[in-house]
C-alpha cells in the first residue's frame, strides 16, 4: 500500500465494442494491420475501411491509416468530417477495381470537382478521381488555468514551417479568439461572450459537495 492524499488516474481509453466488431467483421484485411491501428479501423487515404469494398467509411478517433495513427484531437476528426462530406457529395462512391482486384480510388463528378481533385487527376494522369484526405495542421492550444494558455499556432504547412508560439495570457488571449471564431453561429458567440463576461464580474460558479 502506498499513502496518498490525491490519485489521478491516467489510463487511457480502450477502443469501443462496435468498432473492434467492425474490425473482426472485415476479417484479415483489417487484422493483419492492427499493429499499427491498434484497436482502429485501418482505411486508405479516402478514409474507406481496408476489407469494406469501399462501403465503409471511418473517421476520427476510431480510423487509422495505413501508415500511421493521426492525433485524436477536434481538428483531425472536423476536417476528416468535411473531406467526407465533399466525397459523398461530388464523389462516385462505386467501388471499382484495377485487373489485380485493386480498390481505385473514388471517382469524382467532373462538373464540380474542386481543385484539390483537379491536381490530384493531373497527378495521376486522369481526370476522374477524388482527392484524397490531407491533414492540415492547425497548431495546439492548451487551457493552462487562471487565464493563461499554451499556443502553437502553424503558419505554413509544412512540418518544418514557422510557427506562432506564446504562453501566459498572449496565448490565453489566441486561445479565446480562436474559441470564439470557430463558434457554429452567432448565437453561440454572444452566449460565450456573456458567460465570460460574468465569470470576469462575478467570478466562476464553484459547487461544494459534501
Amino acid at each position: 500500500e502506498i499513502p496518498f492524499g490525491l490519485a489521478v488516474w491516467a489510463g487511457g481509453i480502450g477502443p469501443l465494442p462496435i468498432t473492434l466488431e467492425i474490425i473482426g467483421a472485415l476479417g484479415s484485411a483489417q487484422t493483419d494491420l492492427q499493429k499499427v491501428a491498434r484497436g482502429k479501423i485501418a482505411v486508405d487515404p479516402w478514409l474507406r475501411a481496408i476489407g469494406g469494398e469501399g462501403r465503409i467509411f471511418a473517421m476520427g478517433d476510431c480510423a487509422c491509416t495505413q501508415s500511421s495513427c493521426l492525433p485524436a484531437t477536434a481538428q483531425v476528426a472536423n476536417q476528416q468530417g468535411e473531406f467526407l462530406g465533399h466525397l459523398f457529395v461530388h464523389g462516385n462512391l462505386t467501388a471499382t477495381y484495377t485487373e489485380e482486384a485493386t480498390l481505385l480510388p473514388p471517382k469524382r463528378d467532373k462538373s464540380s470537382g474542386s481543385l484539390e481533385d483537379m491536381v490530384t487527376s493531373l497527378a495521376m494522369h486522369e481526370n476522374e478521381f477524388m482527392a484524397p484526405f490531407q491533414l492540415l495542421d492547425m497548431g495546439i492550444l492548451a487551457y493552462t488555468g487562471q487565464s493563461s494558455a499554451l499556443a502553437q499556432l502553424q503558419v505554413c504547412p509544412e512540418e518544418d514551417g514557422s510557427k506562432i508560439k506564446a504562453k501566459g495570457q498572449v496565448g490565453f488571449g489566441l486561445w479565446r479568439s480562436i474559441y470564439f471564431y470557430k463558434q457554429a453561429s452567432m448565437r453561440n458567440r454572444f452566449l460565450v461572450f456573456m458567460d465570460w463576461m460574468k465569470s470576469k464580474v462575478f467570478g466562476r460558479d464553484i459547487t461544494q459537495l459534501d
